[in-house]
């Protein structure tokens, strides 16, 4: 757990000391909680707004997290949730943020953080009072967020490649899979083409080149048909990633072995991805939360790899969850956007994308 510790510090001040070259960033003594301050020019700031807007915002992190890491020595905040009040843009070179806790308990924490300009070594008043953050999140501990990253690789390198590619199949067993496919595939053209709301099981039936009698051996509603779609795509897409990847490359290697294999995967199957993500919404909520469950495995597996890359240095991002969500997503340009994209090949996305990512996880 110490190295852990270790570990989330050296990334933590990695970036503090970044913000804080930027914007020449000096602490000093509040009796409130933690005060720091930047010099500005009127060449930083001239007439745009969004200049002191970054400069404030940046500044109300750093003093947030030197406030936490003064007082917590085993555990950091993953913060979920920010509110800005802008009162006023104010004059002068000197910009100071003074952060201090609001609320804390067992599980949450909220800072607030007023930032003031004015002139230098000016003292904090209403009257320089310019804007106010308000930062809430969550506590998480360095080692249980470690324990469980470990959780997440160690199933996956456990998981089995699926029944039909480990074994061979039995005639009738095939022959059932065989339906269930033009099942999928019929289902997938037909709403594709007309939509849920116009789909029905007979047209599904023609599309699939099946009796409705059969159908219904195999769905008793429509509404499984598109829950057929959603879930086996999605553990299709597991599958695919489990095939591609090798449990036993370092993080960065592992990052660009899940985006290639993500990416093939959409290449091949991109009608059924888009389908799913306008179709999803029509679900009852019970088979939505089915899927989301699936999505959520599906983005542990992303958070796994740069939690690792957080252990060993060579990722910068606490928030994890937050970070293998945009990853996940990034990914999805590739189908959602794809009409924007296709004057693109797939190997110049994924050399860009990847840029992307790490420029973002440093």
């Amino acid at each position: 757990m110490a190295e852990d510790k270790q570990t989330a510090d050296k990334s933590l001040e990695h970036k503090l000391n970044k913000i804080e070259s930027s914007y020449s960033i000096r602490k000093r003594a509040n009796e409130k909680g933690v005060c720091i301050e930047s010099d500005l020019t009127k060449e930083d700031v001239g007439n745009h707004a969004w200049v002191l807007d970054d400069a404030c915002a940046r500044m109300a992190w750093v003093a947030a997290h030197e406030l936490l890491r003064s007082q917590e020595k085993h555990r950091l905040l993953r913060i979920e949730n920010t509110h800005l009040n802008a009162f006023a843009q104010g004059e002068g070179a000197c910009l100071q943020a003074v952060a201090e806790v609001i609320f804390k308990n067992s599980e949450r924490c909220a800072i607030r953080v007023q930032l003031f300009r004015g002139a230098a070594e000016h003292k904090t008043s209403p009257e320089t009072l310019i804007a106010e953050y308000n930062l809430q999140g969550l506590w998480y501990d360095i080692g249980e967020a470690a324990a469980k990253a470990e959780e997440i690789v160690a199933a996956r390198s456990e998981q089995q490649p699926v029944a039909s590619k480990s074994a061979p199949l039995s005639a009738k067993e095939q022959a059932i899979e065989d339906k269930k496919r033009r099942i999928f595939e019929g289902a997938c053209e037909v709403i594709g083409r007309e939509g849920y709301a116009a789909t029905t099981i007979r047209k599904v039936a023609k599309a699939a080149g099946l009796p409705i009698s059969t159908m219904y051996q195999y769905i008793e509603s429509k509404e499984d048909l598109l829950f057929m779609i959603t879930s086996g795509c999605m553990e299709e897409i597991f599958d695919y990633m489990y095939e591609e990847m090798s449990t036993d490359h370092p993080p960065v290697q592992k990052l660009e072995e899940a985006v290639s294999a993500y990416m093939k995967y959409i290449s091949k199957n991109r009608r059924y991805i888009n389908l799913v993500y306008r179709e999803t919404r029509a679900l009852s909520r019970h088979n939505r939360e089915k899927v989301f469950d699936i999505e959520r495995k599906f983005t542990q597996l992303w958070e796994a790899i740069i939690i690792e890359g957080n252990k060993e240095g060579v990722f910068d991002a606490p928030k994890s969850r937050l970070a293998a969500n945009m990853v996940y997503f990034f990914c999805n340009v590739w189908s959602l956007r794809y009409w924007s994209v296709q004057d693109y090949t797939e190997d110049e996305v994924k050399e860009y994308l990847m840029r992307f990512i790490r420029q973002g996880l440093n």
